[in-house]
C-alpha cells in the first residue's frame, strides 16, 4: 500500500507528523515554527509504522 508521510526536522532528525493512506501532493508546512524544515515522501509500506521507518530513513539517507 502507498502512503503520504509528513514530517518535521528537530535536531537534524526526521520526525513524523502524520501518515495518510495514498500518494498526495503535500504543500506548505510551518517553516517559522519548524525551522530546521517540514518535509513529506511517498512510500509503499505494509503498515503505517513500517511507512513512518522507510520515509526516515530516506529522509536521512538522502539528506532531503
Amino acid at each position: 500500500m502507498q502512503y503520504t508521510v509528513i514530517g518535521v526536522w528537530l535536531a537534524d532528525k526526521p520526525v513524523v507528523a502524520g501518515v495518510v493512506t495514498g500518494r498526495h501532493e503535500v504543500y506548505g508546512g510551518d517553516e517559522e515554527t519548524f525551522t530546521e524544515g517540514v518535509w513529506a515522501t511517498f512510500v509503499t509500506a505494509g503498515e503505517v509504522a513500517e511507512a513512518e521507518q522507510l520515509a526516515k530513513t530516506d529522509m536521512v539517507e538522502n539528506n532531503i
